[in-house]
C-alpha cells in the first residue's frame, strides 16, 4: 500500500491523526472521489479482492469498484501501520 498515492488519488491532505474526525474526513474524501461501479462484471474481468490488486485498479488505474472493493481497500487503508489511523 502507498500510502500517498492513495491519499492522493482521493485528494485527501488532511490529518493523519488517529481520531474520529480524521476517519470521517477520510470517508468523505473517498466517497466523493471513488465511484461505485462494476463494469469489471460485464468486462468479464476477474474480481481479485487483495489488497494488491484493489489498490492497482481503484489507485493506479484510477477506476472505481463495488462495495468490497472500495471498503477493502479503505479497510486496508486504516490497517497500514504506517498510516496509524485505528492505532491509538
Amino acid at each position: 500500500m502507498n500510502i500517498d498515492a492513495y491519499l492522493k488519488r482521493i485528494n485527501y491532505r488532511g490529518s493523519l491523526d488517529p481520531t474520529t474526525q480524521t476517519l470521517q474526513q477520510l470517508q468523505v474524501a473517498h466517497l466523493l472521489t471513488v465511484p461505485f461501479e462494476n463494469l469489471s462484471i460485464h468486462l468479464a474481468e476477474p474480481i481479485i479482492l487483495d489488497g494488491d490488486a484493489l489498490f492497482e485498479k481503484i489507485v493506479v488505474r484510477r477506476r472505481g469498484g463495488f462495495c468490497y472493493e472500495l471498503n477493502g481497500l479503505f479497510a486496508a487503508l486504516l490497517r497500514e501501520r504506517h498510516c496509524g489511523i485505528l492505532r491509538p
